[in-house]
């Protein structure tokens, strides 16, 4: 009883030091594409005003969106990357931009929040009711730590994982890297032949200021699967310092007992290690336990690759002005009420 007891403390150790290793990297700066210069311009692109908030050592990047008539609101994408005093600076410079701007909050999706953070300067943590309820980027996440062997990789995949690879190799799916806008033009159209599976896809003038931005500074790549030249599924996959993140995806119906979908995921792995990455992010699952969740679907076809899942802190509103927040709360609500 002794030794099994020992073995399952030392399997918690593990357990704590692998979380540690990926909460390390993702929380460094440099591996935040979405507070990077790359996604200043990005939003800017896409003619969104942003603002560089210095807080501590690293400066948040906060972008103002629409929210009702002359009302916005300020975003700040899986950030602040502050510590615990830098919440405070962030915070009083983030007021100045929203008095000027006619900002009614501002939200954060951090990675962590300090201890004592949010009960101090009074966030409010955002639910079903509150303002634009659905987060930007998911508060649960599966992730894949890719700094080991390819067999490794293959070895800690479902079995069906490994077998769909290898058959989608075996029966001639081609894989091929492009930052093409024929085959940016290509997702598109698969991504609208995907509505009926509950997908809802940006305007194409929309992934065309992405792939352009990212492609200047050299961060995003499509993986497209084809057979016998017609292209079955694409992939998006955006590349920052040591962090890979699958952030769109869009397929055909037909031909799908080819894994194309399994083969270009192995292929953007593959390549992100070859960038020097060493985690890969499949960027959003359904939470644990919730099976009937609208991401079930894709929460086991990313699970079947392997890794674990990651739950964040969530986002969190400053309210600027409480009665505009409170007025948007509750026509929120109602609108849920009535759509019931």
């Amino acid at each position: 009883m002794a030794n099994i007891c020992n073995d399952i403390d030392r399997l918690r150790v593990l357990e704590l030091h692998h979380m540690d290793k990926l909460l390390s990297i993702l929380t460094d700066p440099k591996n935040n594409l979405f507070q990077s210069a790359t996604w200043e311009e990005y939003q800017e692109a896409l003619g969104n005003k942003v603002f560089r908030v210095s807080c501590d050592d690293n400066a948040a990047l906060l972008v103002k969106l629409p929210l009702y008539k002359d009302k916005s609101y300020l975003y700040c994408p899986r950030g602040p990357m502050c510590m615990k005093e830098g919440w405070h600076v962030l915070l009083r410079k983030a007021r100045e931009i929203a008095a000027a701007e006619n900002c009614v909050f501002l939200r954060v999706e951090p990675y962590q929040l300090p201890a004592k953070t949010v009960k101090e300067l009074r966030f409010r943590e955002v639910i079903s009711y509150t303002p634009l309820s659905r987060q930007y980027s998911p508060m649960d996440t599966q992730i894949l730590d890719i700094d080991k062997r390819d067999d490794d990789l293959l070895a800690e995949m479902k079995p069906k994982w490994r077998y769909n690879i290898k058959l989608g190799y075996r029966k001639g799916v081609q894989i091929r890297q492009s930052t093409k806008l024929t085959d940016l033009h290509k997702f598109h159209e698969l991504s609208l032949g995907m509505k009926d599976r509950g997908y809802t896809p940006f305007e194409l003038e929309h992934y065309e200021r992405l792939l352009y931005t990212l492609t200047h500074g050299k961060n995003v790549t499509m993986f497209v699967a084809e057979h016998k030249k017609k292209v079955l599924s694409v992939i998006l996959v955006t590349f920052c310092g040591e962090v890979a993140t699958y952030l769109h995806g869009a397929s055909s119906d037909e031909s799908r007992e080819l894994m194309p979908n399994h083969l270009a995921q192995w292929e953007a792995i593959l390549e992100a290690q070859r960038r020097g990455c060493k985690l890969y992010d499949f960027w959003g699952v359904a939470p644990e336990g919730a099976e009937n969740h609208s991401w079930s679907g894709i929460t086991r076809f990313k699970q079947g690759f392997g890794g674990r899942t990651v739950h964040f802190v969530g986002a969190y509103d400053a309210v600027f002005d409480a009665k505009w927040y409170n007025t948007f709360c509750l026509a929120n609500l109602f609108r849920k009420l009535i759509k019931k």
